[in-house]
């Protein structure tokens, strides 16, 4: 039965193509997804812009009831989703960090494979990622298809690269890296990094590393549309207010802080970034060969300034109008260079982030900042539950869950039976189910100074394989916000699409971010696995 189900899905993917020609099939795919980037903002800052984003608004098929539908929201899982149309528990990266053997993991990391060019460091590879994504479709219907993926966050172009295969010369897997301080790959991908790539880290990137002084950009009419600029509980507590200088966040000039400072909140970064688009598609003819190729762009700076911020502060409404200026001009690019009907595009996000617990506190709404001192004592009640515990360990979870729930800052506690559970489930425990992968132990959101840096106890909730979503409303201490949960605020997103086969307007039904993979697919004739969890979206 599965291989018929396998051979319709296929004829169905593949049937249009024979029947329509390929001259209904777009020449490149287009994927942007800007990390931590509210749905919110485009109808917030909508009279503002004067680029990509209003072009997309008024040109594009919008999906105005769109979601990431797992948790916890987190970067790698959601980027992930939108490159492989597949839950976390499917596609293999469920959460950025795991305990393994006693200590902290990254999801990504591979210590047998080595940044190139850069022995020693971070060794990051795709090969966690347990399913074929969009890129392994687009090659595997042609395999003269050409792939980019490149990103501006720590190795976030993987999730959008290409399974490394014997000949790896066509697809390509770029991200910069704040300690190379330069687009970097991974030995997974490549033996040697391209003469075209080579020369952009040596003659272009170093132009958009100048800028030391962040200043704001957004026009004076419109200023209002973000909080006040000089609120006490964003960034340092400090340095609130533009314009930002780069001595306000790094105590030395070492390349290392200036890389930092370039990565991390200088917008030259993301300006390289679009640059380094323009000069791959001219170098490797993408879009202009008669074939099908994808390009996908992960834009990070959102999510930083969101972190040390907040979503409604000025420097983040700064950066949103930064990224809809440069998302125009590089409309304009592909329209000269590609043809303006001759390209699909989508715009979307790994997900969305709550508002500063201060602000929200000043506003009358509900709110709660969890301190480490919270956390660490919940823990520490736990250890002395556990160790005073002599039944049997497999009884454990449920009581343990028990007992975490006691904290009044703690919604849920969910164990390794509740998530690999088929039975009912409110919108709590069926998020966290999609995300769910068994003998993966997530520390999610039980972190102290001492977990994040890899000290953890072998009492920790998380090596029982017990989950725990906070209250609405309350956050962590690590950030101004910090998005982690099931909540609407976390899990709204944008989706839309733009260019061949796509329609103008604003859709009725529900979106998710497992459906973009196979739409675009769709869009391009090309056939998907049964791996994908979405479905094929109506965008006309």
């Amino acid at each position: 039965m599965r291989s018929v189900i396998l051979c319709i899905s296929y004829l169905a993917a593949i049937l249009p193509a024979l029947l329509w020609g390929s001259e209904e099939i777009p020449n490149l795919i287009i994927v942007v997804t800007v990390d931590q980037f509210r749905a919110e903002y485009l109808e917030r800052f909508d009279n503002a812009f004067i680029g990509g984003f209003k072009r997309l608004r008024e040109s594009g098929w919008r999906y105005d009831k769109a979601m990431v539908d797992h948790a916890p929201t987190l970067s790698w899982p959601g980027h992930t989703t939108v490159a492989t149309g597949a839950y976390p528990k499917t596609h293999g990266i469920c959460t950025d960090a795991f305990i393994m053997d006693g200590r902290r993991q990254m999801m990504l990391q591979d210590d047998e494979e080595q940044i190139l060019g850069f022995p020693g460091s971070l060794s990051l590879s795709s090969r966690n990622i347990r399913v074929p994504g969009l890129a392994d479709w687009v090659v595997a219907a042609d395999s003269n298809a050409r792939t980019v993926a490149i990103g501006t966050g720590l190795g976030l172009a993987l999730c959008y690269g290409t399974k490394p295969r014997g000949d790896r010369t066509e697809n390509h897997v770029y991200w910069l890296d704040p300690n190379a301080g330069q687009f970097v790959t991974t030995t997974h991908y490549r033996d040697e990094y391209p003469r075209w790539l080579q020369a952009f880290n040596e003659e272009i990137l170093p132009q958009y590393k100048e800028n030391f002084v962040w200043d704001n950009s957004v026009p004076d009419e419109y200023r209002h549309l973000a909080r006040r600029d000089d609120t006490p509980y964003e960034g340092d507590g400090v340095h609130t207010a533009f314009p930002h200088r780069f001595e306000h966040f790094y105590p030395d000039t070492s390349e290392r802080s200036i890389n930092s400072w370039f990565c991390n909140y200088s917008f030259g970064a993301e300006q390289a970034l679009f640059a380094l688009a323009k000069v791959a598609i001219e170098n490797l003819e993408l879009g202009m060969r008669g074939k099908t190729d994808l390009l996908t762009i992960a834009v990070k700076i959102t999510d930083r300034i969101g972190h040390d911020f907040g979503p409604l502060s000025m420097e983040q409404m700064d950066i949103v109008l930064r990224i809809d200026r440069e998302l125009g001009e590089f409309f304009d690019y592909l329209d000269a260079n590609i043809g303006k009907d001759e390209y699909v595009f989508v715009l979307t996000a790994d997900h969305g982030a709550p508002n500063v617990v201060e602000y929200e506190l000043e506003q009358g709404r509900a709110a709660r900042r969890v301190s480490e001192e919270e956390i660490r004592k919940v823990l520490d009640g736990i250890e002395e539950f556990i160790v005073a515990y002599d039944g049997p360990e497999e009884k454990l979870p449920p009581l343990i869950a028990e007992e975490l729930e006691k904290a009044d800052f703690i919604a849920d506690a969910m164990t390794p039976q509740d998530l690999a559970g088929t039975g009912p489930a409110d919108h709590i425990l069926e998020s966290y189910r999609n995300s769910y992968i068994p003998g993966i132990k997530s520390l999610i959101p039980l972190w102290t100074i001492d977990v994040l840096r890899g000290n953890i106890s072998p009492h920790h909730p998380g090596n029982f394989g017990v989950i725990v979503e906070f209250i609405e409303g309350a956050q962590l201490f690590t950030a101004s916000s910090a998005h982690l949960s099931s909540y609407k605020y976390d899990q709204e997103v944008p989706i839309i699409f733009l260019g061949k086969g796509v329609g103008k307007g604003i859709a009725e039904e529900h979106a998710r971010t497992i459906d973009v993979a196979p739409t675009l697919a769709h869009l391009a004739r090309i056939p998907y696995p049964e791996t994908v969890d979405g479905k094929v979206l109506d965008v006309q």
